[in-house]
């Protein structure tokens, strides 16, 4: 049996991680059952990456067990390319000086479980869909039509506050959950 450590920002977003692995490896995973927060959210993902990682190391080398911790880039500057970044001068000043959340999982795993990787006592990977989770699904039912990461929007919905800003004068366009919200439509 395999077992697999996801932390994620809420429970559909576990699921979806969970289908990717065992679709990538081709292997079952059980979920290790534990709840280290209820809800989710990036701040508590933060809050809960040390405490994972530690749980990690202090358990020592444990056979046919994985971890992922995934975070949403929410556009923040995106692996590896840290500073190309053609729209961050129209986000708010809080937005413009997001650092690499890639980086900033990879740097804690590193203080807390060691440099070398292969001396970890499980593998692990990170994930930080760009911009959002809902594009790796936007990509699964319609690939062609999103390849071009151009082609997907950067903000969760049409309606928010920040794309209303972003794209003013001109209305936003549907934003990532709109788009998804009519895939799902698709699948009825």
């Amino acid at each position: 049996m395999n077992y697999l450590y996801i932390l994620s920002e809420d429970e559909s977003d576990d699921v979806f991680y969970k289908g990717c692995v065992e679709k990538i490896t081709g292997e079952h995973f059980e979920l290790i059952p534990r709840r280290i927060r209820k809800g989710g959210g990036i701040s508590k993902v933060r809050k809960h990456i040390p405490l994972l990682l530690r749980d990690i190391n202090f358990s020592g080398s444990v056979e046919n067990t994985f971890f992922l911790i995934a975070l949403d880039n929410d556009r923040s500057p995106t692996h590896p390319n840290h500073e190309i970044q053609e729209f961050v001068y129209k986000l708010p000043k809080k937005e413009q000086v997001k650092k690499c959340r890639y980086c900033e999982i990879e740097n804690l795993a590193k203080q807390i479980l060691g440099t070398d990787r292969n001396s970890w006592p499980i593998s692990g990977a990170i994930a930080v869909p760009v911009q959002m989770i809902e594009s790796w699904f936007l990509l699964i039912c319609d690939s062609k039509k999103y390849e071009n990461e151009k082609n997907l929007p950067i903000f969760a919905k049409q309606k928010s506050e920040i794309a209303k800003r972003y794209y003013a004068p001109n209305k936003p366009s549907k934003q990532l959950k709109d788009l998804c919200t009519d895939e799902r439509k698709n699948f009825k």
